[in-house]
């Protein structure tokens, strides 16, 4: 049983964590671009879904062979390019792939056999969901509802079933306070100041992690999330990659930073920590 759990569940966690980490990647790509297209009233806005059209090459648009779709070897032997155009692929397909492969393999690891399969899985699910998350909200500044609606309602319903440790009154009346709170925050803070400081995108992803900390947790997340949000905004300052909304003028004020990176950094700390 010892060299079952040592063996079989970390080689199964790394083949899961490099197939998932390539769903993610698809995730990324292509859920902004569906609701960009919910949003545009152009007639030729992208349309596309997370199962169509099959993986293509933007730039030339030709069709992924099946040999060409294998987490991290393709990339490899393709040289990080398109075997068609020869544009580049970006090397955040590889990223993802390996990060999450390296994830899943270490939960397996060190949660196992302390934790049951359940469990682990509800682990992975919401490493999944903060990873694209983050991502997302890096690249485009936004938070998509879907996501951040799947972590709630995952939290609290590990929380009910026992799957976590969160007491069900603590997932819930966290969620709530969390929100109430971070909400009256962002509020006065565009009332006072005429623009927008936290995003409501980044109100409700903290009240969804919450559902996953527990109310005792919320100080210790805000602190978390403000921490390395300084760190990112001093970063990006220094860089000059601060960001306008305006993404059709770059002549305008560019003083956005996505939170959303920063505030799940700190979830996954926090939760990890308390977890492991």
């Amino acid at each position: 049983m010892t060299l079952f759990y040592q063996w079989f569940y970390p080689t199964m966690a790394l083949i899961f964590g490099l197939f998932i980490g390539s769903f993610i990647n698809v995730l990324i790509y292509r859920l902004p671009l569906m609701l960009f297209a919910q949003c545009s009233t152009e007639p030729d806005a992208v349309n596309v879904s997370l199962w169509w059209p099959p993986s293509h090459c933007p730039a030339c648009g030709a069709r992924v062979l099946k040999r060409d779709n294998i987490p991290v070897l393709s990339w490899l032997c393709l040289k990080g390019k398109c075997r068609h155009c020869e544009s580049a692929i970006s090397a955040q397909y590889l990223i993802s792939e390996i990060l999450c492969a390296i994830v899943f393999t270490g939960l397996a690891i060190i949660a196992l056999p302390q934790f049951t399969e359940v469990q682990i899985c509800s682990f992975f699910l919401y490493f999944c969901l903060l990873y694209s998350l983050s991502v997302i909200d890096f690249q485009h500044l936004i938070l998509p509802d879907s996501l951040v609606s799947l972590l709630l309602w995952s939290g609290l319903l590990c929380s009910v079933s026992g799957i976590t440790d969160i007491e069900p009154r603590s997932a819930i009346c966290g969620a709530v306070a969390a929100w109430l709170l971070l909400y009256v925050v962002m509020a006065a803070y565009e009332k006072l100041r005429g623009r927008e400081g936290l995003g409501y995108g980044d109100v409700k992803l903290l009240a969804a992690i919450t559902a996953w900390l527990g109310m005792e947790k919320i100080p210790e997340l805000i602190i978390g999330s403000a921490a390395s949000g300084m760190m990112v905004y001093l970063l990006c300052t220094l860089l000059n990659q601060r960001r306008s909304l305006e993404k059709d003028n770059p002549t305008s004020e560019k003083h956005y930073i996505p939170f959303g990176p920063s505030i799940c950094m700190a979830g996954l700390v926090i939760f990890f920590i308390e977890q492991l």
